[in-house]
């Protein structure tokens, strides 16, 4: 047999390494071309149980080893549903009553559509945009169930990770596809073909070792999404290997493994492991006066008014931004209420960007209004006046991924959400320097899973981090937080900040607080206690599934413990249904929603006979959590993998809120 040249690529010391190049099989580099269907449905509605089909239209797709589609012979019939369209379905589609008399019956034209798919006895790869709605309704007429199926929804998710939307017709224009006409069968089957094969040369943009790690995961996704990886991986690898005619060991980017090719490989995770970096909450030395005046900033003909599109002189604006810029000037407290359309942002972030030697803290409510501030008003604000002030953003914990909790993560992954995620994530880190969550497009359930690999995890260990590649994310974000003028923040993390007492925010002389009025409630989830059942029991699965509970059963040496540990856990889980059973009993009165609070005073506690329940099934929650907390404790003890280790400990610490929840709103609350 012909043999090969071919590389394998490894990770040694977070770095990207060769080794020596081996012999592998021609069989190893054969391209594999592949034949498919697209195909795309209109119908009377959305549930396939009670809806009809009144349209099918699929092409012929030839996927080639390259990701280049050719299309083919094309298909398309209506089907009669035996009653009218409803208005909107007809002006979605444009289809009309009329079209669809003496159309075949939809068991007729799934038929007739099974007959042009179908070759040499077998139904090919069927590919379409959420592919699974249009299959629903052709497996209730016959169509095989165990059909291949290739989702360019799916597909899109993993590769785009932070596309703004998936919709099927927003991907065809970033792809510069122009359909003929939207929401018609064969048309958007002709569309779901063109957006695969832009799928299909994305990927093989990919580094190799990226691709070769989505193809290793991928079949927990399906068969033909599996072998669709598999394919671009054999595809990058041959490119790569023929490249390599010099017959010398060609090492990876560093981009490959989520890190700028600028970047170390690896970081630090405190400010004192790179030596001369200042302390986070040192000042930079005074600099020269701004020349920056917000009567001069907001003057017509100003430069706000020759550099901002479409900008208005508005007289509200420029008062309560002379006395925002008074108020740093001589310093106090203002308390100022605008509304809807004055222009707020500008009003403070003009004065802000004045104090060229003093640090502005800007809060806001939400996640989406600071993004916008860093990414757009602020980028625009400077340009226009001419300053260079230094901006950093900077989140909770639970925004920021953490590379090493991805690793343990990517070892335990066995669930279609779970594969999705890590495809994504994978993907993701080849492009991101921030490892915000904010720039990723979470769908379904991977939004409930991205808990398990944020930075949320405050038993992190700066030693441990050192050790991954990429760094950590959060630790960057902070030490530019701790260079930049203007610090961007919400109101989370600002009163996250004042309850620990300084120790999460850098210094700063002001504090801008946007959109006040919403204070109270976010200080409220800051400072009080939550118990959710929902949550609660999630915890406690996770602690149960973790990867050193896994590995620990597998080990004679560990595998009591570990058993102990789950006991305590399902002790915990049917303590969890008492509890809430005897808290529903006393929040939700039969007269009101069951939204209403309830204020739980002494009173209700000393007479309400519906209390006695709750304590006495708290006192018993409460001991389940603990007892799951020591079994914890003494199987991490025992040893074993020291990430794997370290994720039971953040696992074990997640039920921390909860046992504060019950024992200081349960059993010791504070006199009312």
């Amino acid at each position: 047999m012909r043999q090969v040249r071919c590389q394998a690529y490894a990770h040694r010391d977070a770095s990207w390494v060769t080794r020596r190049p081996t012999a592998c099989s021609a069989a190893r580099s054969r391209r594999v071309e592949r034949e498919l269907v697209a195909v795309d449905l209109e119908t009377t509605g959305y549930d396939a149980a009670s809806e009809r089909i009144v349209e099918i239209g699929a092409v012929r797709v030839r996927l080639g080893a390259d990701g280049a589609v050719t299309i083919g012979e094309r298909f398309v019939t209506f089907a009669d549903p035996g009653g009218p369209l409803s208005p909107t379905i007809a002006r979605l589609t444009g289809l009309h009553d009329s079209d669809l008399v003496g159309a075949p019956s939809p068991a007729e034209a799934v038929a007739a559509f099974v007959a042009f798919a179908r070759r040499n006895g077998e139904i090919p790869w069927v590919v379409g945009h959420n592919v699974g709605f249009d299959l629903a309704f052709l497996e209730r007429h016959g169509f095989p169930a165990d059909a291949p199926r290739l989702d360019t929804a799916d597909l899109a998710s993993i590769l785009l990770p932070s596309a703004a939307s998936y919709a099927l017709q927003r991907l065809a224009a970033d792809a510069a596809i122009v359909p003929d006409a939207a929401h018609r069968a064969l048309d958007d089957a002709l569309t779901s073909a063109l957006v695969l094969g832009d799928l299909a040369r994305r990927v093989r943009a990919l580094p190799p070792l990226i691709v070769a790690e989505l193809a290793s995961f991928a079949p927990l996704l399906g068969d033909a999404t599996g072998a669709f990886f598999a394919d671009a991986a054999s595809d990058v690898a041959r490119n790569a290997w023929m490249q390599d005619a010099s017959g010398e060991a060609r090492g990876v980017p560093l981009g490959a493994a989520g890190l700028s090719p600028s970047e170390p490989a690896v970081r630090g995770s405190e400010p004192s492991d790179r030596p001369g970096r200042r302390d986070p909450r040192a000042r930079e030395a005074p600099r020269e006066a701004s020349p920056l005046r917000v009567d001069d900033v907001f003057a017509v003909g100003g430069p706000l008014a020759a550099s901002l599109a479409g900008y208005e002189d508005r007289a509200e604006q420029r008062l309560l931004a002379e006395a925002i810029e008074r108020t740093m000037r001589d310093g106090g407290v203002l308390i100022a209420e605008a509304g809807t359309g004055v222009g707020k942002s500008l009003a403070y972030l003009v004065p802000a960007l004045a104090q060229p030697d003093e640090r502005v803290i800007v809060s806001t409510y939400t996640l989406p209004l600071q993004d916008q501030l860093v990414r757009k008003d602020l980028p625009a604000l400077q340009a226009a006046l001419g300053t260079e002030a230094r901006v950093a953003v900077l989140k909770g914990r639970p925004n920021y991924l953490c590379p090493r909790r991805w690793q343990v993560f990517r070892g335990s992954v066995s669930t279609r959400e779970e594969a999705r995620l890590l495809l994504k994530t994978l993907v993701w880190r080849t492009a991101t320097l921030t490892g915000d969550r904010a720039e990723l497009n979470l769908l379904g359930g991977e939004g409930e899973l991205w808990p398990r690999i944020s930075a949320n995890d405050e038993t992190c260990d700066a030693r441990r981090c050192k050790r991954t590649p990429g760094g950590c994310h959060l630790q960057r974000a902070r030490d530019a937080a701790a260079e930049a003028g203007i610090v961007v923040v919400n109101h989370a993390l600002l009163l996250q900040d004042a309850r620990m007492r300084g120790a999460l925010l850098p210094a700063a002389e002001h504090v801008v607080v946007d959109e006040a009025h919403r204070l109270e409630d976010v200080a409220t989830d800051a400072f009080g206690l939550e118990l959710a059942e929902r949550r609660l029991r999630r915890d406690l699965e996770r602690l149960s599934h973790a990867p050193a509970v896994v590995s620990a059963l597998r080990d004679p040496l560990r595998t009591a413990q570990a058993e102990t540990l789950r006991m305590a856990i399902e002790t915990a889980l049917s303590r969890c249904g008492e509890l809430f059973a005897a808290l529903a009993a006393l929040l939700v009165p039969v007269d009101a929603p069951p939204e209403d609070r309830v204020r739980i005073t002494a009173g209700v506690r000393a007479s309400d006979e519906r209390w006695l329940p709750v304590e006495l099934a708290g006192e018993r929650m409460g001991d389940a959590l603990a007892g799951v907390a020591s079994a914890s404790d003494r199987l991490g003890a025992l040893g074993g993998d020291e990430d794997e280790t370290a994720d039971l400990a953040t696992a074990a610490a997640e039920l921390g809120p909860a046992r504060a929840a019950i024992a200081r709103g349960i059993h010791e609350p504070r006199a009312s």
